[in-house]
């Protein structure tokens, strides 16, 4: 089977793969749930045994595919989506927190919030330093 077959059924895989844990997920199914966990560890052997020729299997066109200011613009786009998502919700999390004499009901939610915000922005800090570094 040639590489190309090959990458189009693994994205094919890992697709119901994905629609497997969706579904165990909302029904609540544990079977479902570990049949997805066995696809995906079929996706890993078969990613791992493929490991050196990936770029040919999943290549689509032959062409350019994207140049250096698509990339600058998609990096600059997501850097100021994060920092707005951020933002928003580390402010209605404030909000939700500052309201606590109000609506005590939703304290805990603005402390997840505000927790949810503080991890993405210290992953967003530590993998940015990293590329710093490596590039």
């Amino acid at each position: 089977m040639n590489l190309k077959k090959i990458g189009k059924i693994l994205m094919i895989v890992s697709l119901f793969t994905t629609g497997l844990w969706i579904v165990g997920l909302l029904m609540g199914n544990i079977t479902l749930i570990g049949l997805a966990i066995l696809f995906m560890a079929v996706i890993i052997i078969a990613v791992y045994i493929h490991r050196d020729k990936l770029e040919e299997m999943f290549k689509m066109g032959e062409g350019v595919r994207e140049d250096e200011r698509t990339q600058l613009i998609n990096d600059k786009a997501a850097n100021m989506t994060l920092g707005v998502v951020i933002a928003v919700t580390m402010w209605i999390a404030i909000v939700l927190v500052t309201l606590r004499a109000s609506f005590p009901q939703y304290t805990q939610i603005g402390y997840t919030l505000f927790a949810v915000a503080a991890f993405t922005l210290v992953i967003y800090v530590v993998a940015s330093t990293y590329y710093r570094s490596k590039y």
